[in-house]
């Protein structure tokens, strides 16, 4: 009978073990600033600066709305660079894959080019664990988010993780943000945002049918797991409030 409680003693500790050891339980260590957006850095060129993007949550999805997404990188040097990734490409690195990014020309100054490499699994990280446990999880094997083998294989090690193949969209060296189409589609922007298993399923048999934009707002401030849609505009969530609405 004394075997029989140790080995059930020791069963029990080693879930009480697994259950901390990932991303996606109860939150641990929830970080002062949330992020909504994951922040790239390019590789140095000859004169050694660097320069950044930024990449919002609510663009990495298994179902991308464009086409084309491009990011207009911080000023470094006296000029910026755009850096484009194509629709098939987002896909990738919600899977967990790494790109390799040719930037566009500067938007002043002598003519060259930076290389941004995105890895998928920091992504993935920091857009569905990192608004709950900071970097404490960091390469753990994430738990209670529904990630399929890809992606969880690049949250553990992202640099480990194998390049996308996909076909490159063409920066436009021209590109501004603030004349970017914002999407207002409600079944799309449901679809790139709530639909994942472990939130809400499918728009038609979603759990959250009916809800208002009031309360979807409330919701984002005040549940750690909808902190990502923070960068979406009250018109955006205005149009998913309408397209639950049955």
């Amino acid at each position: 009978m004394n075997s029989v409680k140790r080995i059930s003693i020791a069963f029990a500790l080693s879930i009480l073990s697994a259950l901390g050891s990932g991303c996606g339980e109860h939150e641990t260590n929830v970080p002062a600033t949330k992020l909504t957006a994951s922040v790239i850095t390019s590789q140095a060129d000859t004169s050694t600066h660097t320069h950044s993007v930024t990449i919002p949550f609510t663009d990495v999805s298994a179902s991308p709305a464009s086409d084309v997404y491009q990011y207009r990188s911080d000023v470094s040097n006296g000029h910026s660079h755009v850096i484009a990734l194509s629709k098939q490409q987002v896909i990738d690195v919600n899977n967990g894959l790494r790109l390799v990014l040719d930037s566009s020309t500067p938007s002043a100054g002598t003519s060259h080019k930076h290389t941004w490499n995105v890895q998928g699994g920091d992504v993935l990280y920091e857009k569905n664990c990192y608004n709950c446990h900071s970097n404490d999880k960091r390469g753990r094997s994430p738990m209670n988010v529904s990630f399929n083998a890809s992606q969880t294989s690049a949250v553990i090690s992202p640099s480990g993780a194998p390049t996308s193949i996909s076909q490159a969209a063409t920066p436009d060296p021209a590109y501004s943000s603030s004349t970017a189409v914002v999407n207002l589609d409600g079944p799309s922007l449901y679809a790139a945002n709530c639909s994942a298993t472990s939130c809400h399923g499918s728009l038609a048999n979603s759990t959250k049918l009916n809800k208002s934009y009031s309360q979807i707002k409330a919701a984002i401030g005040n549940i750690g797991q909808m902190a990502s849609l923070g960068s979406l505009t009250d018109a955006q969530l205005q149009a998913i409030a309408a397209a639950l609405v049955k």
